[in-house]
């Protein structure tokens, strides 16, 4: 289970599922969305896309943003 994050200036810090559902459902509502669920759902699968390929590696905040983007192309 991924448990931190390499920030870009190097530092390691706690990965926090619910930063990334909060920074969807942002994006979600500058384009008119208000499902705060659907952000949640999303994330969770965020989480386990870097859970499956990041095994015994700690992802960069790139890698996360890299997730993000791949998660939300695929479902649309």
């Amino acid at each position: 289970m991924i448990e931190k994050i390499r920030k870009r200036d190097g530092r390691l810090v706690l990965f926090e599922k619910k930063k990334i559902a909060e920074a969807i459902f942002k994006s979600a509502q500058d384009v008119g969305g208000h499902d705060r669920k659907e952000a949640e759902r999303l994330a969770d699968k965020v989480a386990f896309f870097l859970n499956e390929n990041f095994k015994n590696k700690i992802p960069s905040v790139e890698d996360v943003q890299d997730a993000v983007e791949k998660v939300l192309i695929e479902e649309g």
